[in-house]
C-alpha cells in the first residue's frame, strides 16, 4: 500500500515538535536556578520528608525547605528529576503523583539501595523532566496508519462519510438539535462529528448516546484529550447508571471518577482482601517464597480484571492511556471522542485500528490542540480538518450556561441558531441568594477600559511572559466589589492570557480560583473577570488576537462577564473589536477614568 502524503505530513510534524520541545527544555535547563523556578520548570528548594517503601519501589513525600508554596509548573502525572541543587547532574528520575501547598509525592519505581546522602539530608532541586514518549507512540500509531486499510481510515483522510439521518430519537431530556445529534451519532458509518458550542450540552448528548448504543448490543469507548474531560463524562455515565471503567494512572484521575478506576475497582472486590494478604505476605518472605506468592498473587489480579472489564458497560480514557492500552482490550465497535477539538490528530490516529466507528465532539472555535513549535500543523485539528472537507456535523443549538446578553457576544461566531435556554436568557447574579443588587451585580456585562490610564504591559525578565498590574489592582477591586455584594468566592473565576499575570493575580486575590485561558476551557463560573493585559504603543497583541482563545474566555461566565484591557491597543483585532461594539451596544462600556475605577489610577 503506497505512503498517504498527510499521513507522512503527520509523521514529519511529530519530529519537528519533538525536536522543538527538546531544544527549549535543554534552554530553560541552563537557566539559573532562581530563573528556572520563576519559569515554572523547577520547585522552589526541597527536602525529604519521608519514604514510605512498598513492594515495588516506593514513594518519596517532599516538602519546600523554606515556607514556599509549589507553584503549579509541575503538576502530578509529570516527569521528575530529583537532584542535589549543588550538583543537578546527580539526579535521579520519579513520577509526581500528588501536590498539596509547600509538599509534594513522587513515586519512583526502583529505590537506590543504600539511599544515596545526597537524597537523605541535602537541598533538592525537583523538576520536571523532558517527557516524549507519548507523542513517540503517537508517530509509532501514524506509522502504523500508513498500513491499515479500513472504511474508517479512508473517511479520516477524505472527508466523506454518510448523512445525518432525517429521523431522530424519541427523548423528552433532550432538545431537538440533541435529539438530532444522538440520532446522527448512532447512523455514523464509519465517522460522525458533532459541533457544541459552550454551553450547550455536549455532555447530555454523550451520555444519551451511550445508552441507545449500550441498548443496541455495542461496547463504546468513551474518551478525550484531557484528564478532566473523561472524569467528567465518566462522573456523569456513573450518575446516570451507566457502569463505567475509568482507565488511568489513579493520580492523574480526579476525585469524581476515582471510584471508577481499575484500582479502585479492584480495591472494592470480593478477592480484595485475599490479594492484600498476598501482598503482605510478599514482603516478608524471602526470594524463593516471594516468586511462588508473585505468581499467585498475578493470577488472581488476572481474574480480578478480567472480571472487572467483562461487567463494564463503557470504558472511559484519554487518548494518551488508549495508545498503550488499546491493544490489550477488547476490540470495540465505537468510540466517541469528547473535546475532540483539543486533540493533535496523531493521537486520534493511535485508536483508529481498534475501532470501526469513531464520533467526534467538540467546537472549532474553542481552543485547540497544544503544540509548542510555532506553526506545526499539528495546531489544526481533525475536526478542523474534516469541516474545512465538507464533513457534514449536526450543531447543537440551545445553550443552557450563559444569558441572552452573553450568548449575543458570539453571535457572530456561531450563527443565529445559537441560542440561550429560556431558562438561563435573563438570569443575573443579583437572582443568586444572598447577592446584593449592586451596578456591577446588576449589570450581565462589563468593559473597563484602561486606555489612557498608563496601564501599560511588561516583560517578566526570568519567564519572558507579560503582566500588567494596573490591570491586577482593578481585577482585584472588581473580585472585593462582588464578594462585599455577597457573592461566594467560589463563584469568581479569574481568566488571563498570561502565566506572569495568573502569578500577579494569585498573589493578590487570595482564595479566588486563577488560571489561564487553556486552564479554564471545559469550565465555567457564575462570574468570570478576564484581564487582556496587552497595552503598548504598537497595538502588538500576539495570540491575544486567536479567535479561539477569546471565545473560550468570554464564554467561562453564566451571568457575569468582566472584561479589562485597553480597547485602543486590542481594537487592532478585528474579533476584539467586534467584541467592544457589543458590549458597549449593551451599554456595559465603562472607562478606568470613571468611578469607581479611577481609584486605580492614584
Amino acid at each position: 500500500m503506497p505512503d498517504n502524503d498527510h499521513l507522512l505530513a503527520l509523521s514529519a510534524a511529530i519530529d519537528g515538535e519533538l525536536e522543538w520541545e527538546a531544544a527549549e527544555h535543554a534552554r530553560l535547563c541552563r537557566m539559573p536556578l532562581a530563573d528556572r523556578i520563576a519559569a515554572g520548570l523547577t520547585w522552589p528548594s526541597m527536602q525529604l520528608a519521608g519514604v514510605r517503601r512498598q513492594w515495588r519501589g516506593a514513594t518519596l513525600s517532599l516538602a519546600t525547605a523554606g515556607r514556599a508554596v509549589l507553584h503549579d509548573g509541575i503538576t502530578p502525572g509529570d516527569l521528575l528529576t530529583i537532584a542535589p541543587i549543588a550538583t543537578p547532574d546527580k539526579g535521579i528520575q520519579a513520577r509526581c503523583i500528588d501536590v498539596e501547598g509547600r509538599f509534594a509525592e513522587a513515586r519512583l519505581e526502583n529505590l537506590p539501595d543504600p539511599m544515596p546522602g545526597w537524597l537523605e539530608g541535602g537541598h533538592l532541586a525537583v523538576s520536571r523532566a523532558l517527557d516524549d514518549s507519548s507523542m513517540r507512540r503517537y508517530q509509532q500509531a501514524v506509522e502504523a496508519a500508513q498500513r491499515l486499510d479500513s472504511p474508517l481510515k479512508t473517511a479520516l483522510l477524505t472527508g466523506e462519510t454518510s448523512a445525518p439521518p432525517d429521523e431522530m430519537v424519541p427523548s423528552d431530556a433532550l432538545n431537538h438539535s440533541q435529539r438530532r445529534a444522538v440520532s446522527a451519532i448512532l447512523a455514523a458509518e464509519p465517522l460522525g462529528i458533532v459541533h457544541g458550542p459552550p454551553g450547550t450540552g455536549k455532555t447530555r448528548v454523550l451520555v444519551a448516546a451511550l445508552h441507545e448504543l449500550l441498548d443496541a448490543g455495542r461496547r463504546p469507548w468513551a474518551l478525550a484529550d484531557s484528564n478532566a474531560a473523561v472524569d467528567h463524562i465518566a462522573a456523569q455515565a456513573d450518575a446516570d447508571g451507566i457502569t463505567v471503567l475509568r482507565l488511568g494512572r489513579a493520580y492523574r484521575v480526579g476525585p469524581a471518577a476515582a471510584h471508577l478506576t481499575l484500582s479502585a475497582r479492584i480495591d472494592a472486590s470480593p478477592q480484595a482482601p485475599a490479594l492484600r494478604r498476598l501482598e503482605a505476605e510478599m514482603s516478608k518472605a524471602d526470594w524463593r517464597a516471594r516468586r511462588t506468592l508473585a505468581a499467585e498473587r498475578r493470577d488472581l489480579l488476572a481474574g480480578i480484571r478480567r472480571q472487572i472489564f467483562e461487567e463494564c458497560d463503557v470504558i472511559a480514557a484519554t487518548l494518551g492511556t488508549m495508545v498503550n492500552e488499546a491493544r490489550r482490550l477488547e476490540k470495540a465497535d465505537i468510540a466517541l471522542i469528547d473535546e475532540a477539538t483539543q486533540a493533535i490528530e496523531p493521537a486520534v490516529w493511535s485508536i483508529v485500528p481498534h475501532i470501526e466507528t469513531l464520533i467526534l465532539i467538540g467546537d472549532p472555535h474553542q481552543l485547540g490542540p497544544v503544540v509548542h513549535e510555532p506553526g506545526n500543523i499539528l495546531e489544526t485539528s481533525l475536526v478542523e480538518r474534516l469541516l474545512a472537507q465538507g464533513t457534514p456535523a449536526p450543531m447543537l443549538e440551545q445553550g443552557y450556561r450563559m444569558s441572552a446578553a452573553l450568548t449575543n457576544l458570539v453571535a457572530g461566531i456561531y450563527g443565529p441558531a445559537y441560542r440561550p435556554a429560556p431558562a438561563v436568557a435573563a438570569r443575573r447574579l443579583t437572582d443568586l441568594a444572598g447577592v446584593d443588587a449592586t451596578p456591577l451585580t446588576d449589570a450581565p456585562v462589563l468593559f473597563i477600559d484602561t486606555a489612557g490610564g498608563g496601564m501599560e504591559e511588561a516583560r517578566d525578565p526570568a519567564t519572558m511572559s507579560l503582566y500588567n498590574d494596573g490591570e491586577v489592582e482593578l481585577i482585584a477591586q472588581a473580585v472585593q466589589m462582588l464578594i462585599q455584594a455577597g457573592l461566594p468566592r467560589e463563584d469568581i473565576g479569574v481568566i488571563a492570557p498570561y502565566s506572569a499575570q495568573v502569578a500577579r493575580l494569585r498573589d493578590a486575590i487570595p482564595d479566588v480560583e486563577v488560571a489561564t485561558v487553556n486552564a479554564f476551557q471545559g469550565r465555567e463560573k457564575e462570574a468570570i473577570l478576564c484581564s487582556l493585559v496587552r497595552s503598548n504603543e504598537d497595538g502588538t497583541i500576539g495570540f491575544v488576537s486567536d479567535r479561539r482563545r477569546l471565545v473560550v474566555s468570554v464564554t467561562r461566565a453564566k451571568r457575569l462577564l468582566v472584561c479589562v484591557g485597553d480597547a485602543a491597543t486590542l481594537s487592532t483585532s478585528s474579533d476584539i473589536a467586534d467584541l467592544c461594539e457589543r458590549i458597549q451596544t449593551a451599554g456595559g462600556w465603562q472607562s478606568v477614568w470613571e468611578e469607581p475605577w479611577d481609584a486605580a489610577l492614584d
